[in-house]
């Protein structure tokens, strides 16, 4: 009975192990040829069970990512390194990884699937590179085979100088290394180095000079450096000091300077504080150009940063055994309080003194066209670009013309438009086609002339780039409108004004004053101008604003406070 039992347990113990081997092959015929077999490395990435692809891609993305360092000579340190990138090496694993099969024959071996993986071999994958960016590289890094030899430096680093050994540089010969370079073959087990022969050149700051002035610098540190504020003294800590240091070579010395960004850090949260007092204030009064009283304010004090570092430069130095906080003195601030005649003067001291108070450039003139006649004037012989208020200028040129029969308002200008229409465009909606095709027709050296004939010497057309005016001639030129001066019949002075009055452009002088208001403006880039004629009612008036820097907003306040003291 037992001996049955026994040929029983053998008998179905192999018909077991029959069915598990039988099992095991069909699991190896149907494992899947997109993936890679278990315990799989590829160049030392396990990639067991991973998908052929993602394979390929962790690979590529790692292979050209690696840095490959740079070797002169014998040299056991890199003189630098590079990337893959920067000499357009490309890896491409696909192809060798997709080569990587189960073949059938491997699959009827049982347990196969466990240990195949492991033994198969890896063809080493396709490289490309880009001949361009070699040549790229190695004149931009390697100054075309000229690699300069890097001085020994100091840094900080755990709180201490710590030298930075110099290196030699050297010459090469460019074929050499482009070959080199080509050779290139990235891998993840055995990374590639590219190793350099050259004509040895030797760095000027030896390592000698480099330790020496750091242990001079770590002694005169040592404990701490002592910089006196006001009547106590602070000790800055040794590595503060030191980190403030920028090392730089000088010939064969290395200089040292104290950084302004990284000390000021320091300086503003631990110095100003204690040796900053505020300034006062001064407060002035005036009545138009004249100062009738004043009370001054208390000077103050602030550290002057520059002064200190200095300080401290000599204790490093060996030149003082303590710094000194520097201080300079604050001027207090000046307020005024201003009031203003009405009179010219008064008119004249509101306009300096809004142009000095405001951001960029003013040119102005201000006349009174009947009553008192009161004038004022600011900058205003300074000659600015015109912008398109020298189409005032083209447009006396033209109604001269008309006037002498030269022009009919008939003729065809731009764009199939009339005289007549190039005419009303170029006024009130400051039409540039228009305003250069009659500069052009009229010449830029006629329109000149008739602009000086009316003796407005700092305006001048002699091409187009040198349109430039002033605002007394402009001013001056809008009286002559306005009184009937110009040689104009009155058909032709009408339309000027009637276009002038409709001018789109509102934002300045018009947004600023009280009545009816006949402008021009101009604007280009920065400058913003405008020039006007306000039928107001206290009286007739001429006002230009040239400004460079400014905005409408400052034109129209300057306006209104001029029409205030009128």
């Amino acid at each position: 009975m037992k001996a049955h039992v026994r040929h029983f347990s053998w008998r179905w113990l192999a018909l077991g192990g029959g069915i598990l081997l039988v099992l095991v092959v069909v699991a190896q015929l149907l494992y899947p040829g997109d993936r890679l077999l278990p315990f799989t490395k590829i160049d030392g990435l396990a990639v067991g069970g991973w998908h052929k692809k993602d394979a390929a891609w962790e690979l590529d993305r790692q292979l050209n990512a690696a840095v490959i360092p740079v070797f002169l000579n014998d040299e056991t340190s890199a003189y630098t390194s590079l990337r893959p990138e920067q000499i357009g090496l490309a890896v491409q694993s696909q192809s060798a990884v997709e080569a990587m099969s189960y073949p059938w024959y491997m699959r009827l071996v049982p347990s196969s699937l466990l240990w195949f993986g492991a033994v198969q071999r890896f063809e080493a994958p396709a490289t490309q590179t880009d001949g361009a960016k070699v040549d790229a590289y190695i004149h931009t890094k390697m100054g075309d085979c000229d690699l300069q030899p890097k001085d020994a430096m100091l840094q900080l680093k755990n709180d201490a100088l710590e030298l930075v050994k110099a290196e030699n540089g050297g010459v090469c010969d460019k074929q050499t290394v482009k070959k080199a370079i080509a050779a290139l073959r990235p891998a993840l087990e055995n990374p590639p180095a590219l190793r350099l022969q050259v004509a040895v050149r030797s760095p000027k700051v030896k390592d000698e000079t480099a330790e020496a002035l750091g242990q001079k610098l770590t002694s005169a540190t040592e404990g701490g450096l002592a910089l006196k504020v006001g009547k106590t003294t602070d000790t800055i800590e040794q590595k503060t000091v030191l980190g403030w240091l920028d090392f730089t070579p000088k010939k064969d010395t290395l200089r040292y300077a104290i950084n302004k960004k990284r000390s000021d850090a320091y300086f503003a949260k631990h110095l100003a504080p204690k040796v900053r007092k505020p300034a006062g204030v001064t407060r002035v009064t005036t009545r138009d150009f004249t100062e009738t009283s004043r009370k001054n304010g208390a000077s103050g004090t602030t550290l002057a940063a520059d002064a200190t570092r200095a300080s401290v430069m000599k204790v490093l130095g060996g030149e003082a055994k303590q710094a000194q906080a520097m201080t300079t003195t604050l001027k207090p601030s000046v307020v005024y309080t201003r009031t203003y005649t009405k009179s010219s003067a008064g008119i004249s001291a509101t306009i300096t003194h809004y142009a000095t108070d405001h951001p960029g450039t003013f040119g102005v003139a201000f006349q009174e066209l009947g009553g008192q006649g009161r004038s004022a004037a600011y900058n205003a012989g300074r000659q600015f670009t015109t912008a398109s208020t020298y189409k005032l200028y083209v447009a006396y040129s033209t109604l001269r013309r008309v006037d002498n029969g030269s022009y009919k308002w008939s003729d065809q200008i731009s764009g199939g438009r009339d005289l007549a229409k190039c005419f009303d465009d170029m006024i009130v909606l400051s039409d540039n086609p228009c305003a250069q095709t009659l500069v052009r027709k009229i010449g830029y050296s006629a329109v000149h002339h008739d602009v000086q004939a009316l003796g407005l010497g700092g305006t001048s057309f002699i091409d187009a780039q040198s349109f430039k005016t002033t605002a007394a001639d402009l001013n001056s030129f809008l009286i002559k409108l306005h009184g009937k001066k110009l040689s104009l019949k009155s058909a032709s002075r009408d339309r000027l004004l009637s276009a002038m009055q409709r001018n789109v452009y509102r934002q300045g002088i018009p947004a600023g004053a009280s009545g009816n208001v006949a402008d021009k403006v101009g604007f280009l880039e920065g400058l913003l101008h405008d020039t006007a004629i306000v039928y107001s009612p206290k009286g007739t008036y001429a006002l230009t604003i040239l400004t460079d820097g400014s905005s409408w907003v400052s034109i129209a306040e300057l306006t209104r406070k001029i029409e205030k003291l009128r």
